[in-house]
């Protein structure tokens, strides 16, 4: 084989798997292909959390993480239908902070570089898998010097919400109640803007919302997500609904009367891990936006991206120890990815749906934030961890919230 394992794709998912194989089986052994070189463009709301710092903590790449141009994320600013604002913080301003807002050319130009490091990279435009006796042995494609094959005892796919592996195997359909189409918008000048990320829960785009976070130098993505679902039986524009917001919403439209549109709205898809999809089969795992793991409520993808490259590495370690390239031993990265992701996930997709059907529970829940600092701080310890999201999805906290006076 001219390869261990072969990467398709170099953005967080695939970054990551590639730095945990480069170390265990060396520079030679592992190859990671991408159809272009970095730095680049991704669309994305750009924001970082615990999970994406643990994994860099763990591979030793945090620090230089923490100095890349960006900010510091202690909280978020939450607004209801009803228009109520409440600021929540996650930890104190004398702790680092547990997350970043990184633009995504800056952030996956880090993890890539990074990765070559350890591992080899080439630049090439993946077209189809090289399949025999029913297992995938390597890849197919075409660089600049023309068409080009590389083998591998296993792939992992890493190439995005529209990965031509899982096209390949049928393993990348989605209802449209488990798909967020985003938008995205650079601004330079709205004010107001803090050390906080700010999640909208506007009225028309429930249980979607719309953002405004804060990066270096004064910018700010700006943008909004909704269910395709949703989307279509409201017949909604996302980019018109955008702007719409922006110029006539009394939470928005001062704050950016005077500020400047870097860019034209820009869009993409969100497959949602509320669907839960094989991402495995005969010597192939997918990783990533591939294997539609975004979280449902928040829409954010690259911690449980980075966490199911972790996964697939340690899955990938141990079936070239076997010799077991087989769907049924792939089966186990399946298994542990949801054993660690998969809680939360659920508890998500249940918060999301009772947003979309109890939209006052949210304005009671925010307003009763904002008037009762107890029962705000009892919000604030729920919003980073898993066992306060499970919390806040349990019927007993749903009956809590019904019962609150107005």
């Amino acid at each position: 084989m001219d390869f261990d394992v072969i990467i398709i794709g170099s953005g967080p998912a695939g970054a990551t798997a590639a730095m945990y194989l480069g170390r265990a089986l060396g520079k030679d052994r592992v190859l990671i292909v991408d159809k272009a070189g970095f730095p680049r463009d991704k669309i994305c709301g750009d924001a970082q959390g615990r999970k994406a710092a643990n994994i860099m903590r763990e591979l030793g790449i945090e620090e230089g993480y923490r100095q890349l141009p960006g900010h510091p994320v202690y909280g978020i600013k939450l607004s209801s239908p009803n228009g109520t604002e409440v600021d929540v913080d996650i930890t104190t301003r004398d702790n680092p902070p547990p997350g970043y807002c990184h633009r995504r050319k800056v952030f996956d130009e880090y993890l890539h570089t990074c990765a070559e490091k350890w591992t080899t990279f080439k630049i090439m435009t993946v077209t189809d898998m090289i399949v025999e006796d029913g297992f995938v042995k390597g890849v197919k494609g075409k660089d600049a010097d023309g068409e080009k094959e590389y083998r591998a005892h296993l792939v992992l796919a890493a190439d995005g919400a529209n990965s031509i592996v899982a096209q390949k195997f049928g393993l990348n359909k989605n209802p449209p109640d488990h798909f967020i189409v985003g938008t995205r918008q650079y601004y330079m000048g709205v004010t107001g803007l803090t050390d906080r990320i700010e999640i909208h829960l506007v009225k028309s785009l429930l249980p979607g919302y719309f953002w405004i976070f804060p990066l270096e130098d004064g910018m700010a993505n700006v943008g909004l997500g909704m269910i395709v679902k949703d989307m279509n039986d409201k017949k909604v524009n996302l980019k018109a609904a955008q702007l719409k917001e922006i110029a006539e919403n009394p939470l928005f439209k001062e704050r950016f009367a005077n500020a400047t549109a870097l860019e034209d709205i820009k869009g993409w898809n969100l497959p949602l891990a509320s669907h839960h999809r094989k991402c495995y089969g005969n010597g192939f795992l997918l990783l990533g936006d591939a294997a539609s793991l975004i979280d449902p409520l928040s829409g954010e993808g690259v911690g449980t991206a980075m966490i199911s490259a972790k996964v697939a590495a340690n899955t990938a370690l141990s079936a070239l120890k076997t010799n077991d390239f087989s769907e049924k031993f792939l089966k186990r990265y399946d298994e542990e990815l949801w054993a660690e992701i998969g809680t939360e996930i659920e508890a998500n997709y249940r918060l999301q749906k009772l947003g979309k059907r109890f939209p006052f529970l949210i304005d009671k829940l925010i307003g009763k934030a904002k008037k009762d600092e107890k029962f705000r701080k009892r919000i604030e310890n729920m919003l980073p961890y898993t066992g306060g999201r499970q919390e806040m999805a349990k019927d007993s906290f749903v009956e809590e919230l019904q019962q609150m006076e107005e």
